[in-house]
């Protein structure tokens, strides 16, 4: 249950814009529905459908659905970036640093990339590390992880002639935010749009950081997890 109820709010973050249209045509044609029948008419090439059958199903639709999206936007609204940090640790960081272990390494490090911008795990950008960092000598090799508790990964391995292994992640489940902030940002008025948007980008960012430590903690796992910025001070 708590799996389906990320991937629904995932999928609300996602497509927030969808549901809130999808919302707007369905309450629409309820009140179209609803007023054909009010005035006794028949809809056209529907006639043989009973209309108050029919308004009864569209409520009870545009309803749920209209609660659905409350309940969403509840959750949303204040921490978008909480959901995402649930589903990384549990679906992601757990059975990565369970695997490796029982693999045999004693203790496995991971470092996670923390951006500054939701727009520096963009594929370019992240090519751009990638150089950066063989440039200073480091190999980077992907291997492909088979995982028990989750499907298999393909993941990012840096070393630098006989140090210690580290495993490499770019979090870019962080770009699903990219609508909910345009969204958010639309929505307000007078204000810079772009000015919005950074400042909302930062504080999500912010968020989904803070709940990994919390919830990496609560797993047992923060000795094995690291985080480097664009600076790259971590190598």
């Amino acid at each position: 249950m708590n799996k389906l109820q990320n991937y629904i709010l995932e999928l609300a973050i996602s497509h927030i814009k969808i549901f809130t249209y999808f919302s707007y045509i369905l309450n629409f044609l309820t009140a179209t529905i609803i007023l054909f029948w009010l005035l006794k008419k028949s809809i056209p090439n529907l006639e043989h459908i009973d209309l108050e059958a029919l308004v009864t199903i569209v409520s009870f639709l545009a309803v749920t659905l209209n609660q659905l999206n409350r309940k969403l936007f509840e959750k949303t609204e204040y921490s978008p970036a909480d959901v995402l940090a649930l589903g990384y640790v549990n679906n992601f960081l757990v059975p990565v640093i369970t695997q490796l272990k029982e693999d045999g390494i004693k203790k496995p490090s991971l470092c996670i990339y923390k951006p500054y911008k939701i727009n520096e795990l963009e594929g370019s950008n992240i090519d751009a590390i990638k150089a950066e960092l063989r440039n200073k000598e480091y190999s980077l090799v992907e291997v492909k992880l088979n995982l028990k508790q989750a499907r298999a990964r393909d993941i990012l391995t840096i070393q630098k002639n006989d140090s210690n292994q580290i495993y490499f992640d770019f979090p870019n489940t962080l770009l699903s935010l990219i609508s909910y902030i345009d969204y958010k940002a639309e929505s307000k008025a007078n204000t810079s749009t772009d000015k919005i948007k950074t400042e909302l980008g930062v504080n999500l960012i912010f968020e989904f950081y803070k709940k990994i430590e919390e919830l990496t903690k609560e797993k047992r796992i923060h000795k094995n997890i690291k985080f480097c910025t664009a600076d790259l001070k971590q190598f």
